[in-house]
């Protein structure tokens, strides 16, 4: 008897532990949908020389080690300072359980004008929890954390409403063959990520 109610509360405990995590691709969902358009996040100049363009993942290792060594410094010497122009794509890799309900959340964000504040906050978290499957909770703790309305924000991520700007960026991605992310285009051409400094080198390059 003890056994048997054993495996109910554990097969109950299993059914609830894989009802956190969303399949927000699988088509059979999709009249669940409640989409609705976004844009891209971008910073400064649309007519700068320079056109940047990142792919990422939160739950990638390169990218959270892109967002700590390389991000602010383009924000702050090469965005804010005209000089260039750049945007975020979406692209959770498969690998990547959490990915795709945090970029999810990430656009959920950028709606109230706070993807930067949220991203950051996001990139941290799972730095922090090195691979650990995120709850709705902890969403919803980066929320806060990044100053959002959560009444608005819990709306917008359980209508799944930029489920199809998430696909968009993929096949954005998928049309010129990327393997990996951070990818970071320049005017349409990958940049080399082997260091920071190599980075900017190419970046100050195409600048003059």
């Amino acid at each position: 008897m003890l056994k048997k109610i054993f495996v109910i509360i554990f097969a109950s405990f299993i059914l609830i532990s894989c009802s956190e995590q969303r399949n927000i691709f699988n088509e059979q969902t999709a009249k669940n949908f409640k989409n609705q358009n976004i844009e891209s996040p971008f910073y400064w100049d649309p007519l700068a020389k320079v056109q940047l363009m990142i792919f990422s993942d939160f739950q990638c290792p390169a990218c959270i080690n892109f967002e700590k060594n390389i991000w602010e410094k383009i924000l702050k010497d090469y965005a804010l300072t005209n000089k260039i122009w750049f945007t975020f794509k979406n692209f959770p890799l498969n690998i990547h359980p959490n990915a795709p309900e945090d970029a999810l959340a990430w656009l959920c964000a950028h709606e109230q004008n706070k993807f930067k504040e949220f991203a950051t906050n996001m990139y941290t978290l799972e730095d922090e929890k090195k691979w650990l499957r995120l709850t709705k909770e902890d969403r919803q703790w980066v929320a806060k954390k990044s100053w959002l309305d959560i009444s608005k924000f819990n709306q917008c991520v359980l209508e799944w409403r930029y489920v199809d700007k998430i696909k968009q960026d993929m096949a954005e991605w998928e049309k010129i063959w990327l393997l990996w992310t951070p990818s970071v285009y320049a005017n349409w051409k990958l940049i080399e990520l082997s260091s920071p400094e190599s980075f900017y080198t190419i970046l100050d390059w195409l600048i003059k």
